[in-house]
């Protein structure tokens, strides 16, 4: 079957790099959304912590994946919510995305983040929190998914049915 990875520190590095990318990929996707809709979604948090989570799934799965899922998802709908207040001030100011990104005050980007902040974005933000922790934390099998079949007796031929009324196959 498989054998034991015998170096796991390698796993970690290349899941915490995935998760980064998925959690980047997941604000992106967060900021399209609330941009073209208009409206913040607070779903696309539980899709940021689920993206997260499988991609940290590279990695060999435990309390450790499950910690920095959690924390990367919770990072990636931080970061949504700014690129989003970035993409609406762009827009405001017809200016391009990147030249606002390098020319706003963050400080006040931060400030307009924490006055929007409410009760339901505290229910997301633990709710992608627990995607990513939940998704990534699992181990993956070391099993085949192919079922055994050496272990069920070879019957060549021979038709097994289970009938529950006691009456025999014809």
């Amino acid at each position: 079957m498989f054998e034991a990875d015998p170096f796991p520190e390698k796993r970690l590095l290349l899941g915490s790099f995935a998760g980064l990318a998925a959690a980047i990929v997941g604000a992106i996707l967060w900021a399209f959304f609330t941009v073209t809709t208009q409206t913040q979604i607070g779903f696309m948090a539980l899709g940021v912590g689920v993206l997260v989570g499988f991609a940290l799934r590279i990695g060999n799965g435990g309390k450790t994946f499950g910690i920095l899922g959690a924390f990367l998802a919770l990072f990636g709908c931080v970061l949504g919510n700014y690129f989003s207040l970035i993409a609406f001030a762009s827009a405001e100011q017809g200016v391009g995305f990147f030249s606002m990104m390098n020319n706003a005050d963050h400080a006040k980007v931060i400030s307009a983040m924490w006055e929007d902040f409410t009760s339901i974005s505290i229910l997301f933000y633990a709710l992608a929190a627990y995607e990513g922790y939940k998704f990534s934390a699992i181990r993956p099998s070391t099993l085949s998914s192919a079922p055994d079949t050496a272990s069920q007796p070879q019957t060549a031929g021979v038709l097994q049915v289970d009938r529950s009324d006691g009456e025999k196959p014809r």
